[in-house]
């Protein structure tokens, strides 16, 4: 996970405390990875109507969405300091606790707690049809996930299409009793990413050392799809995450996190 990633999804926990897949890899031949979890999408996603249960998270509290303004308004106060931090934190490692974050040790824990915890529920339901055209998979939805249509599981040439862009294969992913992101359960699935850092218009080879005083500099296209099947039943679990960012300012950004059954 960049720096950039990390700084991103962190300014997006504190103003929303939106979920997002965290992938534990287990690597894997690409090329027979990406073949054999497209063989897991053809299998797993028939032609038909489907309930698609819609996810999110719970509402914070009101102590906690105080400790969450607090800690936005102290990192606006201090964005040197926390992008510095940021940097020099290594993948998957706990932000430490500091008093320039605004609160205190107590309120950071309770914080801490609270993101690290929560777990995806059903906050709607929407119909969602599945179209297969011409060896692709594509989505018809409803309401909010509208952006589905843009998704398109290609399993003639091996590719997954987000509006034209095609995701590279990622990993394999598995969600054990401990670390399932959703309160209905483990599940086992398959994840394709493209994040593309570019400033002026140059391709940012590695963007964490890019000078933290110039990631407000950069244009952003992150776009990660995850598919699973649930262990306890035959739900699918699909996951699409966009976001697009163009020197600092989100031009686009999509969290759509379902449930699918066959009808």
């Amino acid at each position: 996970m960049t720096v950039l990633y990390r700084y991103l999804r962190f300014f997006a926990l504190l103003a929303t405390l939106i979920f997002s897949v965290n992938v534990f890899a287990q690597k894997q031949s690409g090329v027979d990875s990406n073949a054999i979890a497209l063989q897991f999408v053809d299998r797993l996603l028939p032609e038909g109507n489907y309930t698609a249960v819609v996810l999110g998270i719970p509402q914070p509290d009101s102590s906690q969405l105080a400790i969450v303004e607090k800690m936005k308004l102290a990192i606006k106060d201090n964005e040197d300091w926390f992008l510095k931090m940021m940097k020099e934190l290594k993948s998957g490692e706990p932000m430490p606790y500091h008093k320039s974050l605004g609160i205190s040790k107590a309120e950071y824990a309770d914080f801490m707690q609270f993101s690290q915890s929560v777990k995806m529920d059903k906050i709607g339901v929407i119909p969602l049809k599945i179209i297969r055209s011409n060896g692709s998979i594509y989505f018809e939805p409803e309401g909010f996930a509208d952006y589905l249509k843009y998704l398109a599981f290609n399993l003639k040439d091996q590719t997954v299409m987000v509006d034209s862009l095609r995701l590279p294969y990622k990993a394999q992913i598995t969600k054990d009793a401990k670390t399932t992101t959703l309160l209905a359960g483990p599940w086992k699935g398959y994840s394709w990413q493209l994040e593309d850092f570019r400033k002026d218009g140059q391709f940012v080879a590695d963007p964490d050392k890019v000078d933290p005083t110039q990631i407000r500099e950069l244009d952003v296209k992150s776009i990660k799809v995850a598919i699973g099947k649930l262990d306890q039943n035959n739900q699918c679990f699909l996951y699409l995450n966009s976001n697009i960012v163009n020197k600092g300012h989100v031009l686009a950004k999509q969290d759509i996190a379902l449930l699918l059954t066959k009808d």
